[in-house]
């Protein structure tokens, strides 16, 4: 008895080193889209046929993603899509268009404490896709009272309908439309500052806003005041100027959605706007990809799956993405 102990233990052994030394990133995997069909909030007054059609919509944003290398011969991950609510989106008088957040878990494989292979599901490393949210998540935040918020002044169009900030805010519209964001003047974005600081409640507190808000808007010239706002300056946070103290293009642009933009003649459901982050300096990217892959040959890192999908991502992936809109 104890013989065939000895050799069901050295039997066991054997399969978990051999298991130990595949190569899990070079095992296959699979693709599915997590089931999710109430990524709407009822207030925004969607129709099921709207969500059902924008559904389709979404299934095709995936289909092309998918054919990104990384996503069309999947290994060392299971990949999945879920479909993200975005609550307070469809809640600005600017939108109309069902959004949603359309995120690519990359669940990479590992062995558990027994040698099994499986893979990560808790909070898996992720890149996502915004469809018909108006407002960039890579923007900064001014006034959501009013809808203003500030953009990167370094803008590049790539090439019509496709603009990128910052050179990894990109943007996918329609260019034969008027333009999707508008420049808030000096004067809008100061007195949204003034209703904001009206709202102290502290009596002293109130006055010296008051006070220093005066002496702000006293020394802006009259000839500045309906020039395109910056977010930079004193307690108002507006200037009329990019540049301060002999620093050039240090303040962003304070921008507003432009309603125009948005065409109500299409359904609901169609994909009128697509925003994501995506860094296209693959320098840095294979420097980031080679720094993943000597922390997991160290045994202190994750999986570096979506690094590769991030360094393998690039303008015809894009460029693809960009036949979507309006359809």
């Amino acid at each position: 008895m104890k013989k065939y102990l000895v050799i069901i233990s050295a039997l066991t052994l054997f399969t978990f080193r051999a298991a130990a030394q595949e190569d899990l990133s070079q095992r296959p995997g699979t693709f599915e889209i997590l089931g999710r069909t109430d990524y709407t909030m009822a207030e925004c007054g969607f129709t099921k046929a709207d969500v059902a059609s924008n559904l389709e919509k979404i299934r095709e944003v995936i289909a092309i993603v998918r054919e990104n290398p990384v996503l069309a011969d999947i290994k060392g991950f299971n990949g999945r899509a879920r479909i993200h609510t975005m609550s307070m989106t469809c809640k600005g008088k600017e939108w109309y268009g069902v959004p949603a957040r359309i995120a690519f878990e990359f669940c990479s494989f590992f062995f558990n404490k027994e040698g099994k292979v499986v893979f990560n599901t808790i909070e898996p490393p992720s890149w996502s896709l915004y469809t018909n949210d108006m407002v960039a998540g890579w923007t900064e935040g001014f006034d959501s009272a009013h809808g203003y918020f500030a953009v990167p002044l370094r803008k590049t169009t790539v090439e019509p309908g496709i603009d990128v900030y910052d050179g990894e805010g990109w943007i996918i519209y329609d260019p034969e439309r008027p333009p999707y964001w508008l420049p808030v003047t000096v004067e809008e974005a100061f007195m949204a500052a003034r209703e904001f600081a009206a709202k102290e409640k502290d009596e002293i507190a109130a006055s010296y806003n008051k006070q220093f808000l005066d002496q702000e808007w006293d020394a802006i010239p009259v000839s500045d005041r309906q020039k395109p706002a910056y977010l930079g300056g004193g307690l108002s946070r507006v200037s009329a100027s990019h540049g301060y103290g002999g620093q050039d293009s240090i303040f962003p642009r304070i921008m507003k959605v432009n309603p125009e933009y948005l065409n109500r003649n299409l359904p609901r459901s169609t994909i009128q706007f697509l925003w994501f982050s995506s860094v296209q300096n693959k320098k840095y990217m294979r420097q980031t990809m080679d720094e993943c892959l000597e922390h997991r040959r160290k045994g202190t890192g994750s999986g570096c799956d979506l690094t590769r999908f991030e360094l393998s991502f690039g303008m015809t992936d894009i460029r693809n993405l960009s036949g979507l809109i309006g359809l």
